[in-house]
């Protein structure tokens, strides 16, 4: 691909995106505006609002788990989902989410981006794309179908002499012969944001000209293969140029049924806000908010000047009258103007009004309500006048906004799904090379390391991603709680010990606990369930093992389903495992029985001897002391 080629497509895309962008920046101002005049006040609902929002959304702990998918092992799975929890911590996911939840409701989409991947330390190395410096193709709603995206980034000037040495820059050279400094477009939006919390932006060429704008540029070359590329800000020279080689790419089914697999997928994660499907321009937080910002600023500016008009009024007067007009300059105590003539007033305050009317309060009111709906922070169901909100309406309220947040939260989701997919394909890609790796899980016990053989990664099939998020909503979580405490007792009379333990540490207890270790530490794996573990690796590997009479036959097969593959050796275990558990049953009833049959044909003794009915019959009295003798 060309200079010219790459300049035409950043071209078709920043004017697609500018006028957005702009409208952005004035929103970014508007969250923090300090430039503003000393005797003016500004509104917080923007803020307010973004920030409770924000907060439904974000948790600072890792919400993915890793299921079973075709040919990938129990063990496997056990692999990825410990290496998930310690790469968590390790790539900081906590604060990377944090900015991604950020730009995603304010902005209406958040971009992350996975290519790098850190081969020395074994761990991928994401990083959040600002929006502001990022476009894509307005052709296609879904990333994965975009022809090409770009960004631009920031080098100093050692970066660059760095690559050119290495080779990593094949372009140019030397240094001199990039143009320095910022593209005068993008450095508007960071002037206009520095000055609106009162910071002097630097100018666009920096002082010892060692700042570098470079354009990023993912589309495909020539041979249709995807690339990314480097270029000057002028747009006159590639300065990298490498194909991507990631081995993640799904099969496109052609018109005629035949699947056609892609090399690589675009390295991106994006995350929505508020997901409208067959759309590539989405909205945010701040596009609800804004419109009811400024009003609601303008009104509190309106009336704290009534109310300092009210504290200081100005007077109308007759200067014919009024002979000492300095006077209305000077506030005393029990001041007094003295006037001449009889008759009408001479004087009087103009400003009388109270500043904050019911009428107003009531129109303030209504677009605070009105920024809550689409928030889902503060819906609520007006009472009727004089009337008091009742608890029914009070717990439907909630509901609702329980629900609002749920619903954002899971739509959020959807790009956490894909970030830990984008995880998982690179350890895929890189895992010959990296050989194992220790993985340090931070539980209530301290810290546990594991060490992980990175060849579990290598898998025909990825593995599925649920996601689970702390933030779900709260009345259902209430509402389930109570039923499962209500139907407790229930469930202790008609399951057997180890179903009511399974019911415990899988069902009850987790609706209880944030932290899922505390349950292994309650509710520990018991000799059988590590038994059967240990079995599944050798029956998976289709070796035979006879099953022992005193197993605990019903945790066996539960463990035993589990195993993947299903070989032909785990099939016969489990199948006897299932005779062994017939045959117990049945040795079972039998036992009932004879126990039943023998409390029938016991003879009766003590009080049932002296009772009246027996001593009522005669025969029977002859009969047993005929017995006894």
């Amino acid at each position: 691909m060309t200079p010219a080629k790459i300049q035409s497509y950043y071209e078709e895309s920043f004017q697609f995106l500018q006028a957005r962008k702009q409208r952005q920046v004035k929103q970014l101002v508007l969250l923090n505006n300090l430039n503003r005049d000393d005797k003016t006040i500004g509104s917080t609902l923007l803020l307010t609002l973004f920030n409770r929002t924000l907060s439904n959304v974000y948790d600072d702990k890792i919400q993915v788990k890793f299921l079973p998918a075709q040919g990938i092992t129990q063990n496997q799975l056990n692999s990825y989902n410990t290496l998930a929890q310690s790469d968590y911590i390790e790539m900081n996911k906590a604060k990377l989410d944090y900015d991604f939840a950020w730009d995603t409701l304010f902005f209406g989409r958040g971009y992350c981006e996975t290519l790098r991947f850190d081969k020395k330390r074994k761990i991928m190395q994401p990083h959040i794309i600002n929006p502001l410096v990022f476009g894509y193709d307005p052709y296609f709603e879904t990333p994965k179908e975009w022809r090409y995206y770009w960004k631009w980034i920031m080098k100093k000037k050692w970066e660059i002499e760095k690559f050119i040495k290495k080779g990593i820059i094949t372009g140019i050279t030397s240094v001199a012969e990039l143009p320095s400094g910022v593209e005068p477009d993008l450095w508007e939006y960071k002037v206009r944001r520095d000055e609106a919390k009162e910071a002097v932006a630097p100018p666009i060429e920096s002082t010892g000209n060692d700042i570098f704008q470079i354009l990023e540029f993912y589309g495909y070359n020539d041979k249709g293969q995807k690339t990314v590329y480097w270029l000057d800000k002028s747009f006159s020279k590639i300065l990298f140029e490498s194909v991507l080689d990631l081995k993640d790419g799904e099969e496109q089914i052609a018109p005629d049924g035949r699947a056609i697999t892609s090399d690589s997928n675009w390295p991106i994660v994006v995350k929505e806000a508020f997901r409208e499907p067959h759309s590539s321009v989405v909205f945010g937080v701040a596009d609800l908010l804004e419109d009811k910002h400024r009003a609601k600023s303008v009104l509190l500016n309106l009336a704290f000047i009534a109310a300092k008009d009210r504290a200081n009024p100005l007077y109308w007067y007759d200067p014919n009258r009024v002979k000492d007009v300095s006077q209305f300059l000077t506030r005393q105590i029990n001041q007094h103007i003295p006037v001449e003539g009889q008759g009408d007033l001479a004087i009087g305050p103009i400003n009388t009004e109270d500043p904050m009317s019911p009428g107003l309060i009531q129109f303030i009111s209504l677009l605070t309500q009105e920024a809550n709906e689409p928030m889902g922070t503060g819906m609520a169901l007006q009472p009727l006048p004089g009337k008091k909100q009742t608890a029914t309406e009070a717990a439907i309220t909630q509901q609702l906004n329980d629900m609002a947040q749920s619903l954002q939260a899971k739509i959020m989701q959807f790009g956490e799904a894909e970030f830990w997919s984008h995880w998982f394909y690179r350890y895929q890609r890189y895992h010959k090379d990296l050989g194992t790796k220790l993985a340090n899980i931070v539980g209530v016990k301290g810290v546990d390391t594991k060490e992980i053989d990175l060849k579990d990664f290598n898998t025909r099939f990825p593995p599925g991603v649920m996601v689970y998020s702390a933030k779900e909503a709260e009345y259902k979580e209430l509402v389930l709680r109570r039923d499962l405490m209500q139907l407790y007792p229930a469930f202790a009379q008609t399951l057997d010990p180890s179903g009511m333990r399974n019911f415990n540490k899988y069902v009850f207890f987790p609706k209880f606990l944030q932290d899922p270790s505390l349950i292994d530490i309650m509710l520990p794996k018991t000799l059988d369930e590590l038994k059967a573990e240990d079995e599944n690796e050798v029956l998976a590997q289709n070796k035979m093992m006879n099953a022992a009479p005193t197993d605990d036959h019903t945790t066996h097969l539960y463990v035993h389903m589990q195993t993947q593959p299903k070989t032909w050796a785990v099939w016969f275990h489990i199948r006897e495992h299932e005779d062994m558990l017939a045959e117990q049953k049945q040795q079972q009833m039998m036992m009932q029985q004879q126990m039943m049959q023998q409390e029938i044909n016991q003879p009766k003794v003590g009080l049932e001897e002296r009772s009246p009915n027996e001593m009522a019959s005669p025969l029977k009295t002859e009969i047993k002391k005929t017995r006894k003798i």
